[in-house]
């Protein structure tokens, strides 16, 4: 087993890697780390690919049993599947097939070809004197030990990064990955726990619980000092979406404006007791850190993707809080890709697959929001609507999840949509906004309006 020793660097690694020649394609659940290699998928110097991050999951565990592909109706109708685009970011060339549509018994199905990983590289908390890896310092775990397993399976290696060696045997219990799966270990005292901003803490690992105090004080200053602040138009968003909370309910959140539910619930007073919050990465539980994806406090659970990717595809969610780049007149949803911007779908597809209700949220423009003025909140426009005619790429088909019985609403600072069968309809307004000029005039069509159109409620406006 190597073991080395290196310096903190730029935390998107992927910079590294956009040299004519050295790839050949990127395939990826989630974009945003990938933002350096999109100019090279532009131009088509590589073959991009964005693949459902719970496909990629999920086929890591498939591999180490030997399967040759992944089958699910997870997807369907969304740039996932081959009749809208199949994964597929490049324009122009000729690119590989990684997914077919399959009929089985009268039923649709996708089928996404397996993808065999050489090297897998981790990250990772500590290593014993034997090599034995944990992940007890790490926000989640992913899908550490299924990855290496799926490497050492295709006689590939194995690469994880720690912050520390330890001169000491681990409990096996604690262990993620055994030694024998381990190919070289390196040693990082700079290890980045969660992002660059943001320093060590027990809490964003789950090792220590911290009180309601603390996490008011972590909250409120991630919200107001953090790198990705939240502005007033996101709170309010926020705040209307945990309206639609309700006991005993299971939930998912997003990533974007949905990390805020679970402050806004407590601002609230809403009582989160039997609710069960998840996030896609294997969290069960605690309250959501507003500036970076994947990381709760005070959570009850963590365990592997796959296996939330899983419950999720089985129906396990009552309820899922999403974000939008856009959203189109007929209710389909885009957050992939919209001009030269990628995001990518993420577990996007098996969030909506899954919940019985989909709250959607997003501002109503881009750069849109509300100002302060004298105690009064004044609203003030954005670049463009995010509400068009209809979406560049649909990665939520209305249609499909309309006759699948879903409850979908739409959530901006200005007003809520609500679906309905033939599209999405107009249900609630903000107080004191006109219609007219705040609303329908910066539409590029005339939506639906509800016959019993209703007033946001006024708590939702009252936040600094």
């Amino acid at each position: 087993m190597l073991i080395s020793t290196k310096s903190a660097e730029e935390p998107n690694y992927f910079k590294h890697l956009t040299h004519k020649g050295l790839l050949k394609r990127v395939i990826g659940g989630h974009m945003g780390y990938h933002q350096p290699l999109l100019p090279m998928i532009r131009s088509n110097e590589i073959e991009g690919y964005n693949v459902s991050q719970g496909v990629l999951s999920i086929m890591m565990s498939e591999y180490i049993a030997g399967k040759d592909g992944y089958l699910t109706k997870v997807g369907l109708r969304t740039q996932q599947d081959p009749r809208y685009g199949g994964c597929k970011l490049n324009e122009g060339i000729e690119t590989e097939d990684l997914v077919e549509l399959r009929v089985v018994d009268g039923e649709e199905y996708l089928w996404y070809k397996m993808i065999r990983p050489d090297v897998v590289v981790l990250k990772a908390s500590y290593a014993d004197v034997k090599g034995n890896i944990t992940l007890e310092a790490e926000p989640s775990i992913n899908d550490a030990l299924a990855s290496a397993m799926a490497a050492k399976n295709n006689g590939g290696k194995v690469i994880v990064y720690v912050k520390a060696l330890k001169e000491e045997y681990f409990n096996p219990h604690i262990v993620h990955i055994p030694y024998f799966l381990v190919d070289a270990i390196i040693v990082d005292p700079d290890h980045v726990q969660t992002a660059p901003h943001l320093p060590y803490s027990p809490y964003f690992s789950n090792e220590k619980r911290c009180s309601e105090e603390e996490m008011r004080v972590i909250l409120d200053n991630e919200t107001k000092n953090g790198v990705r602040k939240r502005d007033i138009a996101q709170k309010v968003i926020a705040r209307r979406a945990a309206m639609e909370l309700y006991p005993d309910a299971v939930v998912n959140i997003g990533i974007g404006i949905p990390q805020m539910i679970s402050g806004e619930a407590i601002n609230l007073g809403i009582d989160m007791s039997s609710v069960v919050m998840t996030t896609e990465t294997g969290i069960i539980g605690g309250v959501q850190l507003p500036s970076v994806f994947g990381v709760s406090m005070n959570a009850d659970s963590v365990y592997d993707q796959a296996t939330q990717f899983r419950f999720y595809e089985g129906g396990g969610l009552d309820i899922g809080f999403l974000g939008a780049l856009e959203v189109d007149a007929a209710g389909n949803v885009n957050v992939c890709r919209k001009g030269p911007y990628l995001a990518g779908v993420g577990g996007f597809n098996f969030i909506v697959h899954s919940a019985k209700k989909l709250v959607f949220c997003f501002t109503f423009m881009r750069g849109s929001g509300y100002n302060s003025v004298n105690g009064k909140l004044v609203p003030y426009v954005g670049k463009e609507t995010k509400i068009v005619k209809n979406v560049e790429c649909i990665t939520m088909n209305a249609g499909v999840e309309f006759k699948n019985h879903k409850t979908i609403l739409y959530i901006t600072e200005r007003c809520v949509f609500k679906l309905k069968e033939n599209g999405i309809e107009l249900a609630e307004i903000a107080p004191g906004l006109d219609i007219k000029k705040d609303v329908l005039d910066l539409l590029d069509f005339k939506p639906m309006i509800a016959e019993d159109l209703k007033e946001m409620s006024r708590i939702c406006f009252e936040v600094k």
